[in-house]
């Protein structure tokens, strides 16, 4: 190869990287944010992290938004982060100078991920060969929250054992509880997107089984520890 040929393939490989490193997910692509109702301490829709199977996705179409573009995407997961079910609040009556008051805490608090399936769809037309690639795909989506539930948990233990709620009835108390955490989940989610644009950007803009189990095996080591 002389110097003009290789010049010629090193700019072409400094392209090719630069076309790579450039590469953004189309709106439709980028992960959304998706939160449970806030009228109890744990949604009862879903259910906690665990391996994903096709028959898991159970939603007939995709949201309005999104059903143009049905030929591009191969699944939606429907996941949020909510407190466990073993996570408790405690909210009681006390007087102070003869005036009743309502004061809430939180006695044990957890989090997790959830995967909901009345709203996660899976497209009937992927071809075999990408079923497993895709199902990979959610399920590597899905530990992403796992890992942002748990961070949340380590990070507001302290905060949330301080935290008291007050008002002049049970529901008041509750319902700031509730919204407490509501806030909570929403910024570990926010925080979390990143990471999972990164991994979009990554693996669904192209086919790319290697990278995509590179980032299964690190996110195996993340959850074990």
């Amino acid at each position: 190869m002389d110097n003009r040929s290789r010049l010629c393939h090193i700019l072409l490989l400094l392209l090719l990287g630069l076309m790579v490193s450039c590469v953004q997910l189309p709106e439709h692509a980028q992960p959304r944010l998706i939160l449970p109702p806030v009228d109890n301490l744990a949604s009862r829709e879903g259910f906690g992290y665990r391996q994903l199977e096709i028959k898991d996705f159970q939603a007939k179409f995709l949201p309005v938004d999104y059903r143009q573009y049905d030929h591009e995407i191969g699944a939606q997961s429907c996941i949020s982060i909510r407190p466990s079910r073993n996570s408790k609040i405690n909210v009681v009556q006390s007087s102070y100078q003869n005036m009743l008051f309502y004061a809430g805490t939180i006695s044990q608090l957890t989090f997790e991920a959830i995967f909901v399936p009345d709203c996660s769809w899976w497209n009937p037309k992927i071809a075999k060969s990408r079923e497993q690639y895709v199902l990979q795909h959610e399920q590597i989506h899905f530990a992403l929250a796992e890992l942002a539930a748990r961070k949340l948990t380590d990070e507001t233990s302290s905060e949330v054992k301080s935290y008291l709620a007050i008002g002049n009835t049970y529901n008041e108390v509750q319902k700031d509880i509730l919204e407490k955490l509501k806030v909570l989940e929403q910024e570990a989610m926010e925080k979390s997107l990143k990471e999972h644009t990164d991994f979009d950007e990554d693996t669904s803009m192209f086919y790319d089984p290697g990278v995509q189990e590179r980032w299964l095996e690190n996110i195996n080591v993340r959850l074990a520890e």
